[in-house]
This record gives C-alpha cells, structure tokens and sequence, in this order.
C-alpha cells in the first residue's frame, strides 16, 4: 500500500518541524551574536520577509537562508518520496481505470447486451492485470481503481502540506532567530489545593533591533 509511505514522510516532517531543534543552533547563536556586538543591530541580510518568499519560491531555500541546512534532508525527502508515490499511483490508476473500461464493456458482451466491445483498445491494459492475478471481473478492477486514485489525491494533498510547513518553518524561524533563550532558567513548586503546581521560566530576551531593511 503506497498510503503507508505518505502517512510515515507527513508524520516524519510534522515531528521534526515542531520537536526539533538543531544540534548546531547553539554555535549559530552565538555567531549572530557576535555579528550583533560588532554592528550594533541584528544582521538585516535574514529577515521573516526574505524567508517567506525565498521558501515560497523553491522548497528548502527558506532553511538555507536561515542557514538550517540539516533540515534540507527531511524536506527534500519528504517531497521527493510524495512525489514519486504520487506518479507511481497515476500510473496504477491509469492501468485499472482502461483496464476496468474494457472488462465492463466485454461483461456485456459476453452478457450479449452489445455487440461490440467499444473500449477493446483497453485490452492490453487488462491483460496485464490479468496477467499477474489471473482472471478477473469489473468489480474488483472498479475497487482497484478508486484506490489507486485515492492515494494519488492524497499524495499531492501530502506534497502541498509539507511544502507548506516548510515554508512555515522557515518564516518562523527566522522570527526566532532574534531571540535569545537565557540560561538562567528556573522551576517553582506552587502548593496549591488540588495538589502541587509545577512553573517553569524561560527567559527570552530579544536581540538587538533588526535594521529597517527587509530583503
């Protein structure tokens, strides 16, 4: 079934965008903050504009100009893998769909409601079908058909989620990017009446302002 490929890229990307972090985010914080000790404001040449449209533009560019470049692999994956699943099930659906065509109208041949099969151009089509599970009727080839236009549907509504998220990831990244997470963090135990309130706090403190110019 090509449905389980699609379910497992969405979930792989959906996890990564919302739970992962990059393992060299730290030294990338610590490279805008020098560039923002020097200059006195954050670097202009990465604002939420210019990833928004450069994501929108090509899948991936959005990470590259936020220079998240291990997120690449995961988009283009993704992509790729939808892609070709959904090629792969228009062709399917192209071959049960004539191949379908052809055994209705020669049951009603055979049926002798009509004289002439008129999709017997078709017929190379079912004898492939027929050919790897032998004989059989319109019905399944129907079921058959549906299927394979079913998840060739959802593999181009999968190709547009993810290019979505990644075009999401990228402009609220580049949010994020002037932001600095503290390391004072603290952790306070509330008693309260229905039993013990846990808060932690993260400080987060914005860098410098960004300059006026959005690329």
């Amino acid at each position: 079934m090509r449905n389980s490929p699609f379910i497992f890229l969405v979930l792989l990307v959906i996890a990564f965008f919302c739970c992962y972090k990059p393992a060299g985010a730290q030294s990338f914080d610590k490279s805008l903050s020098a560039e923002t000790s020097e200059t006195g404001q954050f670097p202009t040449d990465r604002t939420p504009r210019g990833a928004l449209w450069r994501a929108a533009a090509l899948p991936g560019w959005g990470q590259i100009y936020n220079k998240q470049y291990i997120k690449l692999p995961f988009v283009y994956a993704a992509l790729g893998g939808l892609v070709y699943g959904a090629v792969a099930n228009h062709q399917d659906y192209i071959l049960y769909r004539e191949a379908f065509q052809y055994k209705a109208y020669q049951e009603l041949v055979d049926a002798g409601s009509l004289a002439v099969n008129p999709k017997s151009s078709f017929q190379s089509s079912y004898a492939k079908v027929e050919a790897e599970f032998g004989s059989i009727s319109s019905r399944p080839l129907e079921a058959q058909r549906n299927n394979f236009r079913r998840s060739r549907d959802l593999s181009f509504v999968g190709v547009g989620l993810v290019y979505g998220l990644a075009v999401l990831d990228a402009y609220v990244s580049a949010h994020l990017l002037d932001f600095d997470v503290g390391e004072n963090l603290s952790i306070h135990v509330l008693p309260t009446p229905g039993g013990m309130n846990l808060k932690a706090l993260v400080p987060l403190e914005r860098r410098a302002n960004r300059g006026s110019t959005n690329r």
